[in-house]
């Protein structure tokens, strides 16, 4: 049983990110998209383009951590009743190790204008949240996903901050969790609430938004032939979000104690973002692998729980 909280807490709202810039803006169409007596930046994706965005240590310092918010829409109808599918690719490199993500969204028209083009509006805008840890290593690159109209992008960032994220979530289905020890300096240190997830275990939970989730995954799938592991995400019964990371063994040598009392090594940890819309949602977090295990800690900006 999930108790309620009420706490309040600085929470990442995007309200004063500052805009990045593409490397490429040179080559890039800019669009103004007014929405709520504001006008903001959006660059043009088209069919044959991509948006890049690297150096990023000019704007973002190598010792804090942030994230990154991926904004996007599509042109509609203004008198459009139905829903339209867009799209785009996104390339997370990291030094030598790039992650590709295709993430869709099926949105609504909403009341932003589209310049110059009577009779068209913009979609209600699709967002992506991605946490950057030493953005002197990191680039991204935005590229079109085939068969899916032209988009318009803008990305912002903010700092993290420890405060933003103080509230651990327990799932409704499962009573134990699990302890993650890993070193810090030459001590193992203990990371609570991991819950476990495989062919046999779900994690289900709900929550009141607006909020923001903050969802570290770990497996220890790591003597098999797999290259990624990777878990679904349904939001209300419905298919939201496939994740998959590399697999990579930790550097902090992290490990767990599973039920057999058997110590087992650990991948290092993954990070994603996920908002959660206003009203009571529920959520079930799967893994997609058949083999090993998949830890995850699921943590809030919170507004309620119930």
């Amino acid at each position: 049983m999930i108790l309620l909280f009420r706490f309040t807490l600085l929470f990442i709202t995007f309200a004063y990110s500052l805009p990045l810039k593409p490397s490429n803006s040179k080559n890039l169409e800019i669009v103004k998209i007014s929405d709520e007596n504001k006008t903001r930046t959006y660059y043009h994706l088209d069919k044959k383009g991509y948006l890049e965005y690297s150096d990023l240590e000019k704007f973002l310092d190598r010792n804090k951590d942030y994230t990154v918010k991926i904004i996007s829409r599509t042109k509609i109808s203004k008198n459009s009743n139905s829903s339209k599918s867009f799209g785009f690719i996104l390339n997370i490199i990291n030094g030598s190790d790039t992650t590709t993500k295709e993430l869709k969204y099926k949105k609504k028209v909403s009341l932003s204008k589209v310049p110059n083009k009577r009779g068209f509006s913009y979609t209600n805008a699709g967002f992506w949240l991605e946490e950057i840890n030493n953005p002197s290593m990191v680039k991204l690159l935005i590229e079109p996903l085939k068969g899916n109209p032209e988009v318009d992008i803008r990305v912002v960032y903010d700092e993290i901050k420890d405060k933003e994220f103080g509230i651990d979530i327990s799932p409704v289905n499962i009573v134990k969790s699990n302890n993650v020890f890993y070193l810090r300096d030459t001590t193992f240190v203990k990371s609570k609430k991991w819950y476990l997830i495989n062919e046999n275990n779900d994690f289900q939970f709900k929550i009141v938004g607006p909020a923001l989730l903050k969802i570290r995954s770990r497996t220890d799938n790591l003597n098999s032939e797999d290259d990624f592991y990777s878990f679904k995400i349904e939001e209300n019964g419905r298919g939201m979000i496939n994740q998959s990371y590399e697999i990579t063994k930790s550097k902090k040598d992290a490990y767990y104690i599973d039920v057999l009392d058997k110590k087992r090594n650990l991948t290092r940890f993954n990070t994603m973002f996920f908002n959660v819309p206003p009203g009571l949602n529920y959520y079930l977090v799967k893994n997609s692998n058949s083999n090993g295990n998949v830890l995850v800690k699921i943590e809030s900006d919170l507004i309620e729980l119930k």
